[in-house]
């Protein structure tokens, strides 16, 4: 299983990425329908670009501008008082990775409907030769809006930083990914080894794989879109190194 990499920003354009050549990796960080939905928020910004958007709406396609400005600085109150420092070591603490967990599922579990709409629209949009309509576009906004603030609350209900969610969320996707390797040549702690070995039906459901595979990664990849607004994913140490 190649090794996991950063989800990628969306781009102004209608047609969905390719579905071959999208390595497995990839998946374990970005998850079962970001896919769709980062080609869906590709429409939106073209839509925002050729003037369509009506700015009255924004409270409504957003998930509510009030909500999203007490997630802003729900995240930006956490990073403060739980500032995190990757280890030197590199090794996640069994506790933390609970508390990733934890989370993920929260969050999850307030996000899982979107997931499917955005599955479902992503299948129709391929079926319709790659065309994305107006009303996938603002589901897809309005999703995004509201799992953005479902994820700042499960972080700010398990006391997670967002930087903190990601390091551990990438630390173990990269042991996951190494499973089968040798763990000498793995270049993975192998403290990470054996807690991905512990967890690792609860990583395939992030990876999306196997038989109960639903797509949960995609709120690690919230959880990147969320951290770059903030300007937080750019200060985590050590982050451009995992998956190396």
């Amino acid at each position: 299983m190649p090794d996991p990499q950063p989800p990628v920003d969306a781009t102004p354009s209608a047609t969905p990425p390719p579905k071959k050549g999208m390595s497995t990796g990839a998946k374990v960080a970005i998850g079962c329908g970001i896919l769709a939905l980062l080609a869906i928020i590709g429409v939106v910004v073209a839509i925002v670009a050729g003037g369509i958007f009506v700015s009255r709406k924004a409270d409504d396609i957003t998930g509510g501008l009030e909500a999203q400005q007490e997630a802003s600085e729900a995240v930006q109150e956490l990073e403060r008082e739980h500032p995190f420092t990757p280890p030197s070591d590199g090794v996640v603490r069994s506790d933390r990775a609970e508390t990733f967990f934890a989370v993920t599922d929260d969050a999850w579990e307030a996000m899982r409907e979107w997931v499917d709409d955005m599955r479902e629209r992503g299948e129709e949009i391929d079926s319709r030769g790659g065309e994305a309509g107006f009303g996938d576009a603002m589901a897809g906004l309005q999703g995004l809006g509201r799992s953005r603030v479902a994820l700042s609350e499960a972080l700010e209900g398990h006391d997670m930083p967002v930087s903190e969610y990601i390091w551990t969320g990438m630390a173990l996707a990269h042991a996951y990914a190494a499973l089968d390797q040798p763990a000498e040549t793995s270049g993975v702690p192998a403290e990470n080894l054996e807690l991905a070995g512990e967890h690792r039906e609860r990583l395939a459901e992030m990876a999306d794989d196997g038989e109960n595979a639903e797509g949960r990664g995609v709120v690690l990849a919230i959880a990147w879109t969320l951290a770059t607004s903030e300007g937080i994913t750019n200060t985590i140490p050590g982050l451009d190194t995992l998956g190396n």
